[in-house]
């Protein structure tokens, strides 16, 4: 029963991996004096630091991954489609944190 296999590996570690990505340029963007822009997300940085961050966002790509194994598994087009809108979205904040890293940095190095 656990050995089932996915239905969309690549894409979900791709998921994975913009996750990871979002968690690692948010603790580099926070930890020089950046501000996180989800009053969500904030929250649980503020109570629990960068493991908290993590234990979140991989929280909800495994709650995405789930119904995105559900979907699928109904209609097979309609998953990919909603993966493929996860990857999209899950680019935006990452997109959003080079844009605001350069600035960041070169502030950090002359203060």
């Amino acid at each position: 029963m656990l050995r089932h296999k996915v239905l969309y590996p690549e894409l979900e570690k791709t998921l994975l991996f913009l996750a990871a990505m979002d968690v690692m340029l948010t603790h580099t963007i926070l930890n020089l004096g950046g501000v996180e822009a989800n009053p969500l997300a904030a929250r649980v940085f503020e109570q629990g630091g960068t493991l908290a961050m993590s234990i979140y966002k991989f929280s909800l790509i495994a709650i995405f991954v789930i119904i995105l194994e559900f979907v699928g598994a109904r209609q097979i087009q309609s998953g990919r489609r909603l993966a493929n809108a996860g990857i999209a979205i899950s680019m935006l904040p990452i997109v959003v944190g080079l844009m605001v890293l350069p600035p960041l940095v070169h502030m950090y190095w002359h203060a």
